[in-house]
C-alpha cells in the first residue's frame, strides 16, 4: 500500500508542478495583457482628438471590454491545460460543452439580446463609463458598461443594474456640451424689458467670469417670454455648457440672477387672492 501511495504521488508531482507553472505564466499574461490592451487603447483613442474627459472615459470602457473578454479566454485555456496535464480527456469535453452551449443559447435568448445589445451600444459609441444618462425613466451616472448590463448610479445614491437587451432610447446628457436652461418668475406687473436687460447683462459678463468662464462655452441666451399664468409671467434663458457642468452653472445662475434682480428691485411673484366686493341695492333682496 505505502509503495502504491508513493507511485501515485510520484506521478502526481511532475503534473502539479506543471500546473503550477501554467498557472503563474497563466497570472503573467494577464497582466501583461491588461498592461498592452490599456496602452493599446490609449494610443488608438489619442489620434481622434478627444478631450481629456472624453479620452478617459472611454479608455476605462473600452480597456474594461477587452481585459473581461481576455481574461475569460485566457482562464479557459488555463484551466483545459491544467486538465490535460492530469490526464483528463479533454476532447469529450469540448464536444459536451458544444451541445451544452447549444442548449443553453436556445434557452437563452435574453441573455443573447443583452450581449448584442451591448456590442451595438460599445460599436455606436453610445455612451461611456462616467457619462450622465437618462435611460428607461431612470437618471445617473455610468458606473460599469459590460456587453450584458449597464450600471447606473442615481442622485439619490441608488446602483441601478439595467440589461443592454433593455436599452432602447438613451438620453446622454454629458456628450461634446450640455445647456444650462433657467426659468426666472415675474410678476405680471413687472417691466418686461428691463428684466431681460439686466439678465443680458449678467450673462454677458460669463466668458470673463473667474468662476464659471472656464465652464461655458458660450455668453448665453434669453430666449424670453416663456409663459404666461394668472399670478406670474416666466422667462427663459440658457447657457451653453460644457458636460457634466451645466447643473454647477446652473446653481450658481440663479444665485446670482436672484440678487441682481433684487439689487434692480424686480419683486418676486407671490400667492395672491383678490376679492372684489360689490355694494348691494337697498331694493334687492337679501341673500338667502
Amino acid at each position: 500500500m505505502f509503495e502504491r501511495l508513493t507511485e501515485r504521488l510520484v506521478l502526481l508531482v511532475e503534473p502539479t508542478i506543471l500546473a503550477i507553472l501554467v498557472l503563474i505564466i497563466a497570472w503573467l499574461v494577464l497582466r501583461l495583457a491588461r498592461l498592452t490592451i490599456h496602452r493599446g487603447v490609449a494610443r488608438l483613442l489619442q489620434a481622434q482628438r478627444l478631450t481629456t474627459r472624453e479620452l478617459a472615459t472611454r479608455v476605462r470602457t473600452l480597456t474594461t471590454l477587452a481585459e473581461s473578454a481576455v481574461r475569460l479566454t485566457i482562464l479557459l485555456l488555463t484551466g483545459l491545460t491544467v486538465l490535460a496535464l492530469y490526464g483528463v480527456p479533454i476532447g469529450p469535453l469540448l464536444a459536451s460543452a458544444g451541445v451544452a452551449g447549444l442548449a443553453i443559447g436556445l434557452g437563452a435568448q435574453t441573455l443573447i439580446r443583452d450581449i448584442i445589445g451591448g456590442i451595438f451600444i460599445v460599436l455606436e459609441d453610445q455612451f461611456h463609463v462616467g457619462d450622465v444618462i437618462t435611460v428607461n425613466n431612470l437618471s445617473g451616472q455610468v458606473e460599469a458598461l459590460t456587453l450584458r448590463y449597464t450600471a447606473l448610479r442615481t442622485l439619490d445614491g441608488a446602483y441601478v443594474v439595467i440589461p443592454n437587451g433593455e436599452i432602447r432610447i438613451v438620453q446622454n446628457l454629458s456628450r461634446d456640451w450640455a445647456r444650462a436652461v433657467i426659468d426666472v418668475a415675474l410678476t405680471p406687473e413687472e417691466d418686461v424689458d428691463r428684466v431681460v436687460a439686466v439678465l443680458q447683462s449678467l450673462l454677458a459678463n460669463l466668458p470673463s467670469d473667474p468662476e464659471l468662464g472656464p465652464l461655458v462655452l458660450e455668453p448665453g441666451e434669453v430666449f424670453g417670454v416663456e409663459a404666461i399664468g394668472p399670478q406670474q409671467a416666466t422667462v427663459r434663458l440658457a447657457v451653453k455648457t460644457r458636460p457634466l457642468e451645466q447643473w454647477r452653472v446652473a446653481r450658481e445662475l440663479r444665485r446670482r440672477i436672484l440678487v441682481a434682480l433684487r439689487e434692480a428691485g424686480v419683486s418676486a411673484p407671490y400667492p395672491r387672492t383678490v376679492t372684489i366686493i360689490q355694494p348691494r341695492h337697498e331694493d334687492e333682496p337679501p341673500p338667502s
